[in-house]
């Protein structure tokens, strides 16, 4: 079984790996088009800098996993002398949802933080300084302000919200009218029922969903209307 997960964790790093060194080329080729601003400032570039250690943390986290089928050294943490496989994988799943939550809750925040300062910074007065509620925000940015509103922005952000919002509900979903929600992407319908736990968010989905944010955030900060500002968009949570 320790092997079967072994090999599951080696899978899930390789497609990270991939997603993470692409965020790498997608922020040279940000620094290159925004070249005059400060990429240690400027919102632009800040986003995938922030995104990248968002990634790079979760190696990390699967790294540490992938090396710890080590029975001596679970019986040290532990504090075990007798150590049944299934007790490792138990804490091993336990560490990997709480990781899980914490990558989706940082992912979130990157993104929506970040597309509320282009929002204030094509139309400053927008959505309330850009203070409403973030799906008002995403709509309005991708809609009205942007050249080219993102082919799947709107929907990739919807499902993307509901998913953190059932975090703060121990992946339950809950809606303030009691109501129902579908979203489809990709060919795909995701059913978030009231009051029930939702059971789509697995690894495959988590890499497929952070690369499509990647993609998303990369086709917004080289938007035509975001190259037109030639100031320092400045990032109030700089690195």
């Amino acid at each position: 079984m320790a092997q079967l997960v072994y090999a599951k964790f080696n899978s899930i790093i390789n497609q990270l790996e991939k997603i993470c060194n692409q965020s790498i080329q997608n922020k040279e080729t940000i620094k290159g088009i925004y070249s005059e601003v400060n990429p240690k400032k400027d919102a632009r570039i800040t986003t995938f800098s922030k995104m990248i250690n968002i990634f790079n943390s979760l190696r990390l986290s699967l790294a540490f996993v992938q090396k710890g089928f080590n029975l001596d050294w679970w019986k040290g943490i532990l504090c075990e002398e007798r150590l049944p496989e299934s007790t490792i994988l138990y804490y091993v799943g336990v560490f990997m949802n709480i990781s899980k939550i914490g990558f989706d809750q940082l992912l979130f925040s990157n993104t929506e933080s970040s597309l509320r300062i282009f929002l204030r910074a094509l139309d400053p007065n927008a959505c309330n300084e850009g203070m409403e509620k973030f799906k008002s925000v995403y709509t309005c940015l991708f809609k009205s302000k942007l050249s080219i509103c993102p082919a799947e922005g709107i929907e990739l952000l919807d499902l993307l919200r509901l998913v953190r919002n059932t975090c703060h509900n121990n992946g339950v979903y809950f809606d303030l009218n009691r109501r129902d929600r579908t979203i489809d992407w990709r060919g795909k319908s995701y059913r978030f029922t009231h009051s029930t736990p939702i059971d789509f968010v697995n690894w495959p989905f988590i890499m497929e969903i952070s690369d499509a944010v990647r993609s998303l955030m990369y086709e917004v900060v080289t938007d035509k209307n975001l190259q037109l500002i030639a100031h320092e968009i400045e990032d109030p949570y700089d690195l």
